[in-house]
C-alpha cells in the first residue's frame, strides 16, 4: 500500500522485524510527541499526533511480520490463537530508553496501554495493535489544567467522583493527577489507595507520600473483574477506591455499595456529557431494575464530570470540562424529576451555575482566552446539544 498522508520517518529508517525494532520505532514515537502507535496488517507504522496520523515507515507491514510483533508485545505464544477465537487482548508494556544513558545509570522507562485485535485484511484475517503511550510520571493537576472547582470538590469523604468521555478524551489521565495530588498533598483521604485497572496505565511508584499508600492491580492478572475488585477491597480498609470502567451493572453495583458504606470512589463511563451519565448507568441494568438502580446510583455519586480533548489554537491539544456537584438539594431535585426526566433536570440545573459548569460556559471561557477557534467552539457546541444558535448567547 502506498500512503499518501503525513510522515515523520526517523532519521535512519526502520524495516520492522521484530523486538528491536518495534523498540526503536517506540523510542522515536517518544520523541515527537506522539500519544499512540498503531500496527496494522497492509500499513506502514503510524503515530497518532494531536489527533493526525503520521507514517513511521515507509514499507507496510506483512501478516508474518504482525504475527510476530503480536506475540512480542503480548508475551503470549498463543496470541494468534486467541485473535482466531475472536478475542482480543489487552496488556501495558514497558519500553527501556538507554540512549544516552552511562553504563551504570538507570535507563528511562516508557510504557504503553496496548490492544490487540484481529479484523479484516484482503479477505482474511489481520490484525491491528492500537498502543497508547502513557509517560512515566503521572501528570499533574497543574500540568492538565483541571479546574480548581473540581480539584476542589474531588477528596468527597464518600461517594463517586464520575469522570465521562469518549475514548481517548483523558478520563484515565484526569484521575491519575487527582490521585498523585491525593498521594503528595494534604487532603480529606488518606490511608490505603486501591486501584483496579484493565491495564494499569500509571504508575506511582515514584510519588512520595506521608499519608498514603497505594496498591494498583490489573483485572484479568490480579483479579477476575471490576466487581470483585471492588468487593475485595472492601475487605482492606479503603481510604480510595479507583475503579477502571463502570461497564456492567455488577460493577455499578457493587461501587453503588461501597460508596454507601463510606468510601470514595473515582471511576469512569463513557457518556455524551454530564446529564447523560446517571442514565447511561442505568441502563445497564435489567428493565425492572432500572428504577432502584437510577436512585442508587444518584445517591452514591459525590461530582459528575464530561471532558472532551480538542485542538488548541498553537498547536496540542486542550481538555474542555463540564461538571456538577450532586449537593443534597440537586439530588433531591433530580430525585423528584424521575428517571425519564433525569437528563432534561440536569442540563437545567447544570445550566444554573451552581457548584457546577455547563460545557457552553467553558467553551465560552477557552473561546475568549484564545485557546480554541470558532470551528472548534461550534463543533463541541454541537456536540453537547447546545447548537450554533447558542453560541454568542
Amino acid at each position: 500500500m502506498q500512503w499518501t498522508g503525513k510522515t515523520r520517518y526517523p532519521e535512519q529508517e526502520i524495516v520492522v522485524h521484530g523486538r528491536d525494532e518495534v523498540t526503536r520505532l517506540f523510542l522515536h514515537a517518544v520523541a515527537i510527541g506522539a500519544s499512540d502507535v498503531i500496527f496494522q496488517s497492509g500499513r506502514p507504522v503510524l503515530a497518532a499526533i494531536h489527533g493526525d496520523l503520521f507514517a513511521l515507515t515507509r514499507v507496510w507491514l506483512q501478516p508474518s511480520t504482525m504475527a510476530r510483533i503480536a506475540t512480542d508485545l503480548s508475551s503470549t505464544d498463543s496470541i494468534m490463537s486467541k485473535l482466531f477465537a475472536a478475542q482480543d487482548f489487552d496488556r501495558a508494556v514497558t519500553i527501556e530508553d538507554r540512549t544516552g544513558s552511562g553504563r551504570d545509570a538507570e535507563p528511562i522507562r516508557h510504557r504503553f496501554r496496548i490492544n490487540v485485535t484481529a479484523g479484516y485484511y484482503e479477505g482474511d484475517t489481520g490484525v491491528q495493535i492500537v498502543c497508547r503511550h502513557i509517560p512515566a510520571e503521572p501528570p499533574t493537576v497543574a500540568t492538565l489544567g483541571v479546574d480548581d472547582d473540581v480539584v476542589a470538590q474531588s477528596t468527597p469523604a464518600q461517594g463517586a467522583v464520575i469522570v465521562a468521555g469518549e475514548t481517548g478524551s483523558g478520563k484515565t489521565t484526569t484521575l491519575a493527577a487527582l490521585i498523585r495530588r491525593i498521594l503528595e498533598e494534604e487532603t480529606p483521604i488518606h490511608g490505603n489507595i486501591l486501584t483496579y485497572e484493565a491495564p494499569i496505565e500509571f504508575v506511582f511508584e515514584t510519588v512520595p507520600s506521608a499519608s498514603c499508600t497505594i496498591m494498583q492491580h490489573e483485572i484479568g492478572l490480579h483479579l477476575p473483574s471490576f466487581a470483585a475488585g471492588v468487593r475485595n477491597s472492601l475487605r482492606r480498609k479503603p481510604g480510595l477506591l479507583l475503579v477502571g470502567e463502570l461497564r456492567d451493572m455488577q460493577t455499578v453495583m457493587a461501587s453503588v455499595e461501597a460508596a454507601q458504606t463510606g468510601h470514595p470512589i473515582y471511576t469512569t463511563t463513557h457518556a455524551n456529557d454530564v446529564a447523560h451519565i446517571l442514565r447511561r448507568l442505568t441502563l445497564l441494568f435489567p428493565a425492572d431494575l432500572q428504577v432502584q438502580a437510577f436512585h442508587d446510583v444518584l445517591g452514591s455519586s459525590h461530582m459528575l464530570v464530561s471532558q472532551l480533548l480538542v485542538p488548541r489554537v498553537g498547536g496540542g491539544r486542550v481538555c474542555l470540562r463540564e461538571w456538577q456537584v450532586l449537593t443534597g438539594s440537586v439530588r433531591r431535585e433530580v430525585a423528584r424529576a424521575g428517571m425519564a426526566e433525569s437528563v432534561d433536570t440536569l442540563r437545567t440545573i447544570i445550566g444554573r451555575g451552581e457548584q457546577g459548569r455547563s460545557m457552553k460556559v467553558t467553551v465560552a471561557m477557552a473561546l475568549e482566552q484564545g485557546v480554541i477557534d470558532i470551528a472548534t467552539a461550534r463543533r463541541v457546541l454541537e456536540r453537547y446539544g447546545y447548537g450554533d444558535a447558542r453560541l454568542a448567547a
